[in-house]
């Protein structure tokens, strides 16, 4: 597999051992099977502001603020640098809910690192080494 142009950086620096595969695409990134000391993970892409593709992005990004007053007002301004602070609340959203619901007890994927817009983390499968599946591909029932 040819070896995508974000994942080189991390590649290079001997953060990743090897690109194995594509898991898969979403509107918000695309996730790869990467071998780290041996062991497969998963490192999530995430695509550029200006190359995702979904609707009602501004619904996931309300309410999200920063410690720091000049950049809440140059998010709420939408200059250069309130949208750079904005991409960067966003990305670190993820990584943060995913800490939080790990501590809490909830099995998710632990984050390893989080390197220039890529994700590492742990890659979750049964006792044959399927993936687990998407959340919005199962069906729940009442308990």
């Amino acid at each position: 597999m040819k070896t995508p142009p974000r994942l080189l950086p991390l590649l290079e620096d001997g953060l990743i051992d090897e690109v194995v595969c594509q898991l898969m695409s979403g509107k918000e990134a695309q996730i790869y099977i990467v071998m780290i000391n041996g062991v497969k993970c998963c490192a999530k892409v995430f695509k550029e502001a200006t190359k995702r593709s979904f609707k009602q992005a501004v619904r996931y990004q309300e309410g999200r603020s920063s410690r720091n007053t000049r950049n809440n007002r140059a998010m709420s301004r939408k200059t250069r640098f309130g949208q750079e602070q904005q991409e960067k609340a966003w990305l670190n959203a993820e990584v943060d809910a995913l800490r939080t619901l790990a501590t809490a007890g909830v099995r998710v994927p632990k984050p390893l690192s989080f390197v220039d817009g890529v994700l590492l983390m742990e890659l979750i499968t049964d006792d044959e080494g399927v993936t687990a599946p998407r959340l919005g591909d199962l069906q729940f029932s009442e308990a």
